[in-house]
């Protein structure tokens, strides 16, 4: 138990539960979150499988969602919808990395590059993801093709503009030691710039992988015979909200883990991050 709660600080030493928390182990932090979505789910439960406080066929409980889940699983659906979205996902979010990366650190350090592009990215990024559907069906037709794009344009702009700020905020006093010790462009580059950068990139990748799963999704609702949206989608319009709520659960989770794994890559590849730290 004690390796479990890992010394955090005592709460009768003053710091409260928030310094509490802070202070537990990997485990301890993850016990406390399992505690949490058990007890959110149990009250789940009572409020609307027992008490029937909330109509099921708008807010069905867990149980009703395990079974959709479940329904799903035996009727053979789940499996195509779901390869056909995380296959669009996967070559949408891939496509936005190779672009925005390369282009973001060309941004941070070329004050032209930053006046024509910055502008643009940051036009396109204030625009709702959903307001580039029609488009996407006008150029891509249906099918695969749109729903890569919006994944793309959804993940590309986070990625630039945060590699481009991690950039453009590199300590300046560093890049002169370097240049006076007779450092080369390309190695205060490498050595100085791109270190510096690392937590902007992850940061970015974080929030891309949210809005890249939101840009999937709005792509499949509309106009899209196949994928997770478009199974929610008919889910829903066949009044089967155990169904939907299952599809959503499995969209959600594949979000939050692959957030998670961006995040296993930064402690990885960059150790030295206050993320990589913890």
């Amino acid at each position: 138990m004690s390796a479990f709660l890992a010394s955090g600080p005592n709460l009768g030493r003053g710091g409260g539960v928030a310094a509490w928390l802070a202070g537990l182990s990997p485990a301890g932090k993850a016990g406390v979150l399992a505690a949490e979505v058990v007890v959110m789910l149990l009250v789940w439960q009572v409020v609307v499988g027992v008490l029937g406080w909330i109509n099921p066929v708008f807010l069905p409980p867990p149980t009703a969602i395990w079974q959709g889940f479940v329904q799903l699983v035996a009727s053979g659906v789940l499996w195509p919808n779901l390869l056909i979205s995380l296959q669009a996902w996967l070559i949408g979010f891939v496509i936005a990395a190779v672009i925005a990366i390369p282009l973001g650190l060309l941004m941070g350090t070329s004050l032209p590059v930053d006046r024509v592009v910055g502008p643009i990215a940051w036009t396109i990024y204030a625009t709702p993801s959903i307001a580039y559907q029609p488009l996407a069906k006008a150029w891509f037709g249906f099918g695969i093709g749109p729903v890569v794009f919006l994944v793309a344009i959804s993940a590309l702009f986070p990625i630039l503009l945060n590699v481009a700020a991690g950039m453009r905020t590199t300590n300046a006093s560093i890049i002169r030691a370097g240049r006076v010790y007779g450092a080369t462009r390309m190695q205060v580059y490498r050595s100085v710039y791109l270190p510096s950068t690392v937590p902007f990139l992850f940061a970015g990748l974080r929030q891309a992988v949210v809005l890249a799963t939101i840009g999937m999704v709005v792509a499949e609702l509309s106009g899209s015979a196949i994928g997770m949206g478009a199974l929610i989608i008919k889910s829903v319009n066949t009044y089967q909200t155990g169904q939907a709520y299952a599809a959503i659960a499995i969209v959600m989770l594949w979000s939050v883990g692959m957030a998670q794994l961006v995040t296993l890559v930064e402690r990885w590849v960059a150790p030295w991050t206050r993320k990589g730290r913890r």
